[in-house]
């Protein structure tokens, strides 16, 4: 009551009709979601009146037709890249009991990698004599790894429905003697398991590389470094969490939040793809105007209708906030949903994409739209959280 006014607030997605019961008796008028109601009152005291639905044209971009640019998320592989700033892998492998056969631990989470891509970076100096490399990934359930010798793709993991570690022997080509290699090893790290079984310490099972073998050469010939997200456990972003973002160049840098310094990238779409295995990040900007007073459930939609689904992932930010993860061959969500206040609806938002590509043949997205369903009619006021920007961050390699 707020003098002699009653007040409701409620959620219509139809013309409702609304009936009071035992109205306080000194309630004169019905107001609803703030709107004062016409009422009827019967013999009995009983309050009738009724709720208009007129559901407003809600008008949604066409994602495809965003001015789209991009970066390449990972310059790891190029012969020029700098890993000095990486964490060195030194530590003693102790986690035998999870099948870590390695000279030196390559357990992400022993380094304080937790959450998100995971890459790995292996400097050796050629015999000449090499012919293939082994490598034992785990990554949690249908995770996928790709692996570069220099810039050179040797193989990926597209990833399967289980959470089975995955053993890869991929062909090197020939190898000068005496000259200096660096393998990279990417490892999508899909999260920590929950000890379902009491007694268990399956939230202890590694993610990274649990084995490998150069042929010809003894494992400790390879001296690694690794990095996930920038900092590790002392995360930056501390209003968005520690599970937001993961190891990828454009993570590190921070790329993904909105207004990123993107002036000098590339023009370029994910619906144009990549032509080979690697991971581009691409970044966008669009309004919208959605009428005040409407709950209008808002979804982002992957395309996936082919008979052979082609290998790869994707990360979906929005306004720095990551909303989904999506993989294209194994699925089964399609669909991302994401709330207004994280959303602006009534003004700018940035989109971040990441996407990662396992096959040799390529891959872009078949189709990803910004769609509706029922508007609400409703007295909820949103104000968006806290959309940090991007800033330059210190440190970022």
């Amino acid at each position: 009551m707020q003098g002699d006014d009653l007040h409701l607030t409620a959620d219509f997605n139809a013309t409702t009709p609304i009936e009071v019961i035992g109205a306080p008796s000194m309630a004169k008028n019905l107001v609803i979601n703030g709107k004062e109601a016409q009422v009827k009152v019967d013999k009995n005291g009983i309050w009738s009146s009724s709720v208009a639905y007129n559901a407003p044209k809600v008008e949604l971009p066409t994602l495809k037709s965003l001015k789209w640019k991009s970066i390449d998320t990972l310059p790891e592989v190029e012969t020029s890249y700098d890993d000095s700033a990486w964490v060195s892998a030194d530590q003693a492998t102790k986690n035998s009991l999870f099948k870590l056969k390695t000279p030196t631990s390559l357990f992400a989470s022993d380094y304080g990698f937790h959450t998100g891509t995971l890459l790995f970076r292996g400097h050796f100096v050629a015999t000449g004599d090499e012919k293939t490399f082994f490598v034992q990934t785990q990554g949690g359930s249908a995770f996928g790894s790709s692996v570069w010798l220099n810039e050179n793709h040797i193989g990926s993991w597209g990833g399967i429905d289980t959470d089975d570690d995955h053993n890869g022997t991929y062909t090197l080509p020939t190898l000068k003697k005496d000259e200096s290699y660096v393998l990279t090893v990417v490892v999508d790290n899909m999260g920590l398991n929950e000890n379902w079984v009491i007694g268990e310490d399956q939230m202890k099972n590694p993610r990274g590389i649990l084995n490998y073998e150069l042929s010809g050469r003894s494992a400790s010939d390879i001296t690694w470094k690794l990095t996930g997200n920038l900092g590790g456990e002392d995360y930056l972003d501390k209003v968005r969490g520690p599970l937001n973002e993961g190891g990828l160049y454009a993570e590190r840098q921070g790329l993904h939040q909105p207004q990123p310094p993107s002036q000098s990238w590339k023009s370029d779409s994910p619906f144009d793809g990549l032509s080979a295995p690697g991971i581009k990040f691409y970044s966008a900007s669009f309004d919208l105007d959605i009428e005040e007073g409407w709950d209008v459930p808002l979804y982002f939609n992957f395309g996936n209708s082919t008979s052979s689904p082609a290998a790869y992932r994707v990360q979906l930010y929005v306004n720095g906030y990551q909303y989904g993860k999506y993989v294209n061959n194994i699925g089964p969500q399609t669909s991302f949903p994401v709330p207004e206040g994280i959303l602006n609806y009534r003004g700018t938002n940035y989109l971040g994409l990441s996407l990662w590509v396992l096959e040799s043949e390529g891959a872009k997205l078949e189709s990803f739209d910004l769609i509706h369903t029922t508007p609400v009619l409703t007295a909820l006021k949103v104000e968006s959280v806290d959309q940090p920007k991007y800033e330059k961050r210190k440190g970022a390699y």
